[in-house]
């Protein structure tokens, strides 16, 4: 019986540091465009992999946030998104109160309004 739940913890621990390794961040196509960069930025994030979903949203401002500013929002808050799941809290609460920054000096209309509202609704989330 002892050696049962021995066997039984040790292949959990290797389970786990197999999951776990597979979670690598891999180096950023400089080819993609944006809509791909999102994407991919989307897949990393639903099957858990953070580090890797941040790679991508942060190439998104990188290369293209300069130029387009509904473009830049929509991966600043999926950022600060990442950093609520994560519960880095002070991260998020700085990527939502600029992306909030941002909506108070445009014309309304300039960016899609649905950003304002959802980095409102994760603001109020935050402990504190």
């Amino acid at each position: 019986m002892k050696h049962s739940i021995i066997k039984i913890i040790l292949f959990s621990a290797l389970f786990s540091l197999a999951f776990l390794s597979c979670q690598t961040v891999e180096p950023v196509a400089e080819d993609l465009t944006a809509k791909q960069l999102i994407q991919k930025g989307q897949d990393s994030y639903n099957v858990g992999n953070y580090p890797q979903a941040l790679r991508y949203y942060n190439a998104v401002l990188e290369r293209f946030g300069d130029n387009d500013l509904p473009l830049y929002i929509e991966a600043k808050y999926e950022i600060g998104h990442i950093y609520m799941k994560q519960k880095h809290y002070s991260y998020a609460k700085a990527v939502f109160e600029e992306i909030l920054d941002i909506y108070s000096q445009t014309i309304p209309g300039q960016i899609p309004a649905a950003y304002k509202k959802l980095s409102e609704i994760e603001l109020e989330k935050i402990p504190g």
